[in-house]
């Protein structure tokens, strides 16, 4: 994982800060203990091609919110120590989504930890076509809300998928618990991106609905995921409805808020 000082471009201004993102503290092996070592390296069950296919996806964006974070890196287009502090916590959370999910998939598929790495290596990410979000702190910062209300939606409705993968009742009451945790973590990231935009951008409510139309437009319009952990979404399970429902909400929210 990548130090949490990696956004930290230049030094902190010394004005007292408004917004502190908050962080929600839980340890993976205190909701997944570890496999014990004698069991065999077999999966739980066995995964047919689409299921696995889909809790891949899920381990790849998150493993990708580090190639997100090394593009605004090597951007650098100079963001307030408020974003820098919420990209901070985000950073610090997505590494534990990622080796979460890299516990499950190994579980439920059998894959060793080399095997997974080996997948991993090499992945690159295609930021073109939301190039015009990341050079801008107030359009990434609501496409961010947009994208951790998706993620907190689609984590609440996979877990009865995940909690099935588990074999036995113990696991799979684990495989739901990891589940419920990176759903409440997405619905904090989500909370976070709305008080940072509250905090940054008041006065700025009557350009939320446009740029949402945008970012809907943009996230249904993929033909494919291009590991760049925002709009992981051009897959089997979302829909430009559901899209827009969950955009609304978001647009309602942030109206109010600015």
């Amino acid at each position: 994982m990548a130090s949490r000082s990696r956004f930290r471009w230049k030094k902190r201004t010394e004005r007292p800060l408004s917004y502190v993102p908050h962080q929600r503290r839980w340890d993976l092996d205190g909701v997944l203990p570890a496999a014990p070592l004698s069991a065999p390296t077999v999966p739980a069950r066995s995964l047919a091609p689409g299921d696995e296919a889909r809790v891949w996806q899920d381990l790849t964006a998150e493993y990708d919110a580090r190639l997100l974070q090394a593009e605004l890196v090597r951007r650098a287009p100079g963001f307030s120590p408020e974003l820098e502090l919420f990209l901070e916590a985000w950073a610090e959370d997505e590494a534990k989504h990622a080796a979460a999910l890299t516990r499950l998939y190994m579980e439920a598929s059998g894959a060793t930890q080399e095997g997974v790495r080996a997948r991993l290596d090499g992945r690159s990410g295609d930021f073109e076509p939301m190039a015009s979000f990341l050079d801008d702190e107030f359009r990434l910062s609501v496409l961010l809300a947009y994208d951790e209300a998706m993620s907190t939606h689609g984590y609440g409705a996979d877990i009865p998928f995940y909690a099935s993968l588990g074999g036995t009742p113990e696991r799979q009451a684990a495989f739901a618990a990891v589940l419920r945790a990176l759903k409440n973590d997405e619905a904090v990231h989500y909370r976070n991106a709305v008080e940072l935009l509250a905090c940054r951008h008041q006065g700025r409510a009557g350009e939320i609905a446009p740029l949402m139309d945008e970012i809907v437009a943009l996230d249904a319009g993929q033909s494919e995921y291009k590991a760049t952990f925002l709009l992981d979404h051009a897959n089997d399970q979302f829909d430009e409805p559901g899209m827009r429902r969950v955009a609304s909400a978001v647009v309602r929210t942030l109206e109010r808020r600015l």
